[in-house]
């Protein structure tokens, strides 16, 4: 059943920039940086983690918006009268984050992999390695998982217009929680994760004091909030009748 609503949803995307955009957006990412990283006087570690701390931080919007590109999809094939007609309709709404899940570790590795293979080919830069690169990339992605299941809700509950609000104000308190401001309170602030996480497991590869201890503490919190974001998302899912916007 899953194996057909995803295979489903997915030709439902052919016709939407989404997939499209999981594409270019890393291409452009990469490119970007790697130029300017060309002439940039930056270290090797400082340009590694200014990288995943910019993507990291930027992640959020993207989220929202392709989120609410998935609710207005539905919106509008009838008022969302193709999912409540569904007997389960559970795994419709697990398909559908499953498969932007996918649809965001392939992006976020892509941007990883076009970055690291260009940073990483220069003697120069033979300090970093294209697999640091990958791991830090999966685990960006692990720490967007509870960030995609409430975007999900979001925009289905309240509308398109409130996830991609929802995923600016996201990313500029991600941003935010890379400054000295967050030191202490980056680690009970889920939206911060996508760009703190990666950081901070960049920080304890490097050798940076303080990193161990913070990751320590956040990788519990991590884990106890993916899964009540699962529990509540499909909870919510199962008790989902439309919004007040489709009526």
């Amino acid at each position: 059943m899953l194996g057909k609503n995803l295979h489903a949803d997915f030709l439902k995307m052919k016709g939407t920039p989404v997939i499209l955009a999981h594409i270019l957006i890393p291409i452009i990412t990469s490119g970007l940086f790697l130029l300017y990283y060309s002439f940039s006087a930056w270290n090797d570690t400082t340009k590694i983690m200014a990288f995943y701390q910019a993507v990291g931080a930027g992640l959020p919007v993207l989220i929202g918006i392709f989120c609410a590109s998935v609710a207005s999809q539905e919106k509008n094939a009838g008022g969302f009268q193709n999912l409540l007609a569904l007997p389960h309709k559970i795994t419709a709404f697990l398909s559908k984050v499953l498969l932007l899940l996918l649809f965001g570790m392939f992006s976020i590795l892509l941007t990883a992999i076009l970055f690291g293979y260009g940073f990483c080919r220069t003697p120069v830069h033979s300090s970093i390695n294209i697999g640091l690169c990958i791991t830090a990339a999966l685990i960006m992605w692990c720490s967007s998982i509870p960030l995609y299941l409430w975007q999900m809700i979001l925009a289905f509950q309240f509308g398109e217009g409130v996830s991609v609000c929802a995923g600016i104000v996201s990313s500029l308190v991600s941003a935010l929680m890379l400054t000295g401001l967050g030191k202490f309170i980056w680690k009970f602030t889920v939206i911060s994760w996508t760009a703190r996480i990666p950081y901070t497991c960049l920080k304890l590869v490097f050798g940076e004091a303080g990193a161990y201890d913070e990751l320590k503490t956040v990788l519990p919190l991590y884990a106890i909030s993916t899964v009540i974001s699962m529990l509540y998302y499909l909870l919510w899912a199962s008790y989902f009748e439309g919004n007040k916007l489709s009526e």
